[in-house]
């Protein structure tokens, strides 16, 4: 539902652009000597940014966390000479078999000269 009502606001913002730029410049143009043939598509125009600004917006209720099948989101950097390791999830927590596959973004960045052992999901 809330994608919906997005969705509705970015039309209404797009509409209401181009009648914000068209309605003044058809006024003020001394008399209307511009004619619809310029105003319209230069509105046209504006009113495609604003929907695609906006559009982008509405686009991301689909991607917003609901509950339980919320994406998980990992960020490990390591950076050393020694031995480090990172385990961003689970560990023997629950059985694989048992668990339950969600949407997960992880992103690892690792440097150095030693050993490193980055983990960004379940390892069982």
């Amino acid at each position: 539902m809330q994608a919906v009502v997005r969705w509705f606001v970015a039309v209404a913002a797009s509409v209401l652009a181009f009648f914000v730029v068209a309605v003044p410049w058809a006024v003020l143009s001394h008399g209307g000597k511009d004619p619809w043939e310029v105003i319209g598509p230069v509105a046209g125009v504006v009113a495609a940014g604003v929907l695609a600004a906006v559009g982008w917006w509405a686009s991301q209720a689909s991607t917003a966390p609901t509950g339980a099948s919320s994406m998980r989101e990992v960020r490990q950097s390591a950076r050393g000479q020694g031995n480090i390791t990172q385990t961003g999830g689970d560990r023997d927590g629950v059985p694989a078999g048992r668990r339950r596959v969600g949407r997960e973004s992880i992103r690892q960045k690792a440097r150095g000269g030693g050993d490193i052992d980055q983990v960004g999901g379940n390892r069982a």
